[in-house]
């Protein structure tokens, strides 16, 4: 399955980030809009006037975060899928994200082909419970990188991050 055609709404208070997300995803043919906080997504989810495929958004931004978008797509757009991504994740944190209905909880660094599986498996029919949380295990389990990883922002500009072409998106 392709992500071509598939209309992706792309939530994170990075720029860098909603850059790098959106050159990946439209390289593969995803039709990609970009917000830059929780407010802009409700607009662009308030109106519909565009359907959505998947929705990925950043766990920790300002005001509104992801956990609260989730909740609200939950409820308003039960069929379309939330794939959650952060750099400051942790087990618990993504047992709620997971309870909550999101399709995937990636940690950034993320690498370009576990995203683009997160999405294509957000497509996926629903299978029993037992073996899709054992996949789903096995789809997301952290890389290890070596060298401390980070989402923070140095004076050199911001760490690692997603490059298309080689595996890792970069901003």
């Amino acid at each position: 399955m392709s992500i071509n055609g598939k209309s992706i709404l792309v939530i994170d208070d990075d720029a860098g980030m909603l850059r790098a997300l959106n050159m990946v995803l439209s390289g593969e043919g995803a039709v990609v809009t970009s917000a830059a906080y929780a407010g802009e997504a409700m607009e662009h989810l308030t109106g519909w006037s565009e359907r959505f495929d998947v929705i990925i958004t950043d766990l920790r931004m300002p005001i509104v975060g992801g956990q609260a978008i989730l909740s609200a797509v939950a409820v308003a757009f039960p069929h379309v899928p939330v794939i959650v991504i952060t750099a400051f994740g942790n087990p618990e944190v993504k047992a709620q994200c997971m309870q909550q209905g999101a399709a995937a909880f990636l940690e950034k660094p993320l690498d370009t082909p576990q995203l683009l599986q997160a999405i294509e498996s957000a497509f996926a029919p629903h299978e029993p419970e037992s073996s899709r949380g054992a996949r789903h295990r096995r789809a997301v389990r952290k890389r290890h990188l070596s060298g401390p990883q980070s989402d923070t922002k140095t004076s050199d500009g911001p760490k690692a991050g997603l490059v298309h072409g080689t595996g890792f998106l970069e901003y």
